[in-house]
């Protein structure tokens, strides 16, 4: 016996008596604090509702006699009776996705798939992915919020920072930009991800005084670059407020004289949401904008409802593929018909294509044979202070030979 399991709560639903009791024997042998086990799911029901304690992870197959498990995972989350499932099934993979999909629309953490005959490796990997994501969504174990007086007293104090993720050219594997992101350095709390101020600091609106401490930064590092003869561009999020602010055009372009560097040095990255707070006014914005030189992408494209609408009004100069399309390629066919589909859209509009979640060697590869130009990923790096960037492109330039 292992202590992978310790100190958590596992309900096997399935079935077949055979199966289910070997699910339950390797999640025992795991060191699992409670199995809990039931044959369809009717019993699971009741099985969850009589543990005294919280019911961390569900394994349910989905063709079941009695209640299955589509109709159960919907129970489990109209209920609120668990946080996280695992599907386990030998049914087609494409009506997997399908459930899968709707387990998240219901606001379930859908933990990968596993096929049967459930094993002891298969699970541990369950078990780590439950505990890495619980890692992201508790970062401090900390259960309270910020209030709009914390952050002014953080933007006073300086304490928020800029980090850079590099996106790389995967014809040749060069450094060419890099998406600037937010963090506050918390005197109590470490790093803070921008998740736990941003919408803070929207409803305050007091948004705009980090966007332009943070251009600052950026531009004066865009500057340290060009010193340095790099030819690199930094990607910026534009908040909703941002593009209504008729004055932002001209300030952003007084920022970039003052330290002479050009417009095209900024690509300014907008989701379709913010642009529908107040259409009229964006598109004036964003007109400006380009008239001045600065690049436009279109982020999360393929996730909305009108964005081939925005496209028609916006001259964007990137379109950028939403992870959840890229790290879907290799389990999902309709996934990567979407990512082909919006590589050769963007390709015949004379756009140039990013993909956002590249996380293995397998999705950098058959993104490259589709034709998408740039890579933003784990897989080359993960966020990181101005400073460590000289280090991971060393790194990088090592590791590259190799993946391809």
């Amino acid at each position: 016996m292992t202590d992978e399991g310790k100190g958590l709560t596992l309900l096997v639903v399935e079935d077949n008596d055979f199966q289910r009791a070997v699910a339950v024997k390797v999640l025992e042998d795991l060191g699992c604090d409670h199995v809990l086990s039931a044959a369809d799911g009717d019993a699971a029901l009741r099985e969850i509702v009589a543990h005294p304690g919280k019911v961390h992870i569900i394994l349910s197959d989905l063709d079941m006699p009695g209640m299955d498990g589509v109709e159960f995972l919907r129970h489990i989350a109209e209920r609120e009776l668990a946080g996280s499932v695992v599907i386990a099934s030998a049914l087609d993979s494409a009506l997997i996705h399908t459930v899968e999909d709707m387990a998240q629309e219901h606001g379930l953490q859908v933990l990968s798939n596993v096929e049967k005959p459930v094993t002891r490796k298969k699970m541990r990997n369950v078990i780590d992915q439950y505990r890495r994501e619980e890692r992201v969504r508790n970062p401090e174990k900390w259960a309270g919020s910020f209030s709009k007086e914390d952050i002014l007293e953080g933007l006073n104090n300086n304490e928020f920072t800029v980090w850079y993720q590099p996106k790389v050219r995967m014809s040749d594997g060069a450094w060419v930009s890099t998406e600037a992101l937010a963090r506050w350095q918390h005197p109590e709390h470490g790093i803070v991800m921008p998740a736990r101020f941003v919408p803070v600091m929207e409803k305050a609106d007091i948004i705009d005084q980090l966007t332009w401490k943070q251009v600052h930064g950026i531009v004066e590092d865009l500057c340290g670059w060009q010193r340095e003869g790099r030819d690199v561009s930094v990607a910026v999020n534009l908040s909703p407020t941002l593009l209504v602010d008729m004055d932002m055009p001209q300030k952003l372009e007084e920022v970039m004289a003052h330290y002479g560097v050009s417009p095209c040095r900024m690509i300014l990255e907008l989701t379709e949401s913010a642009l529908m707070r107040d259409m009229a006014r964006s598109l004036e914005t964003l007109a400006r904008l380009r008239i001045k030189g600065f690049a436009l992408s279109i982020d999360d494209f393929g996730t909305g409802f009108s964005n081939f609408q925005q496209l028609n009004r916006i001259p964007f100069s990137e379109l950028k593929i939403d992870q959840s399309f890229v790290r879907g390629l290799g389990v999902k066919n309709t996934s990567r018909t979407i990512v082909l589909s919006n590589i050769e859209l963007a390709s015949r509009l004379g756009l140039r294509t990013v993909a956002e979640g590249v996380e293995t060697p397998e999705s950098w590869h058959e993104l490259k044979a589709m034709g998408c130009d740039y890579a933003q990923g784990y897989l080359i790096a993960r966020p990181m202070p101005y400073a460590e960037l000289g280090e991971w492109e060393k790194d990088w330039l090592k590791r590259y030979p190799k993946l391809v």
